[in-house]
């Protein structure tokens, strides 16, 4: 369940990411530590709060899919405004689309500021789940000292 949580997340994310480029034509680059916030959070919910290591991986690996996608779906969104008779979902999936994304793909992480980003999404992704973890023990410890004795 937490890949689903993640997953879910992951695609919340990149369609918040590209619909905040689209509206302000400007990428804001914060929006990556909140995906990978958002990833880190939907992956505790969805596990019932029980935390192992693997389940950080997979809120990091999907903070890096909603970036990614984020990303595509802004690339998706300017090239249908600059064809301007190409929606946007006719190009989402289109092969030619997703081709010249992966070839240029570089292109959109070259940035210093970029690679900050990311780095800032990976450790919020991979920092929520072990606190909400930690306040989770902390909370279950703390009702069951309070809990009447047979």
């Amino acid at each position: 369940m937490p890949i689903i949580g993640g997953l879910i997340a992951a695609i919340l994310g990149g369609i918040v990411w590209a619909a905040i480029a689209a509206m302000t034509e400007y990428e804001v680059g914060l929006i990556a530590i909140l995906i990978g916030a958002l990833t880190g959070y939907a992956v505790v919910l969805f596990s019932n709060k029980r935390i192992a290591t693997v389940h950080k991986v997979i809120a990091v690996i999907f903070a890096l899919v909603g970036i990614l996608l984020g990303k595509y779906l802004t690339v998706v969104y300017f090239t249908s405004e600059l064809f301007g008779d190409v929606s946007v979902m006719e190009l989402v999936f289109d092969s030619e689309m997703i081709s010249a994304f992966v070839e240029t793909f570089q292109e959109y992480f070259s940035q210093p500021i970029d690679l900050l980003f990311i780095v800032l999404a990976i450790v919020s992704a991979w920092q929520i789940p072990g606190r909400m973890a930690r306040t989770s023990l902390a909370t279950d410890a703390s009702s069951s000292d309070h809990a009447p004795r047979a």
